[in-house]
C-alpha cells in the first residue's frame, strides 16, 4: 500500500512545525483515505482532561480540507461543516483523524471525517462543503511550507490551472 505524506507549514495552527501552541498533525493518504494521529495535549482542554469541542472541529476541518485538496489538487476554503460529538475526547489519549472526498460538484466538494479512539469507536464526525479556489487565490505560497523530503512537494498544489 502506497502512503503519501501531506506537506505541512511552519506556523498553521493545525500543521505548524514551529507553531508551540499548535496541534502539528502531520497528514498522509492512505488507503483512499486522508489520515492523521492526534494525542491531544493539557492545552487544548476545556473541561479538565477533556478536549475543547473547538479543537476537535479545528481538526477534523483540516483533516476534509486534505481530503478535497489531495484529490482535486487545489486548496479550498471551509464555507459549511456539521460536527456530530459522540463521546469525549480525553487529553493525553491517542486518536486517528480519517477523512475522506465524498462528492465533488463543478463549484463545491464534500468530504466526511472522523475522530476515532484506540479502541476504534468514533468520537466525532462531521461532514463538510469546501470552495476549490484558484491558484492566484490561495492565500500562501510554497516558501510557506516546511522543507520535508519525505512530503509530497507543495508545487504540486499549485500547478497553474490551463
Amino acid at each position: 500500500m502506497t502512503v503519501v505524506h501531506l506537506p505541512y507549514t511552519y506556523n498553521c495552527f493545525v500543521c505548524g512545525a514551529e507553531n508551540p501552541a499548535g496541534l502539528r498533525l502531520r497528514f498522509r493518504q492512505e488507503a483512499g483515505e486522508i489520515r492523521a494521529e492526534f494525542t491531544p495535549r493539557r492545552e487544548h482542554a476545556g473541561y479538565t482532561g477533556i478536549v475543547h469541542g473547538g479543537i476537535v472541529a479545528t481538526a477534523l476541518d483540516e483533516i476534509m480540507f486534505w481530503a478535497a485538496a489531495y484529490t482535486t489538487r487545489k486548496f479550498h476554503l471551509s464555507v459549511e461543516m456539521n460536527v456530530r460529538w459522540a463521546k469525549k475526547v480525553a487529553v493525553g489519549e491517542p486518536y486517528r483523524l480519517v477523512a475522506r472526498l465524498v462528492k465533488e460538484h463543478r463549484v463545491f466538494c464534500h468530504a466526511a471525517g472522523e475522530v476515532v479512539n484506540a479502541a476504534g469507536e468514533v468520537c466525532a464526525s462531521a461532514t463538510g462543503k469546501f470552495y476549490p479556489l484558484r491558484r492566484e487565490e490561495v492565500p500562501l505560497d510554497a516558501a510557506e511550507f516546511y522543507f520535508d523530503p519525505a512530503v509530497l512537494a507543495p508545487e504540486e498544489f499549485f500547478k497553474r490551472e490551463g
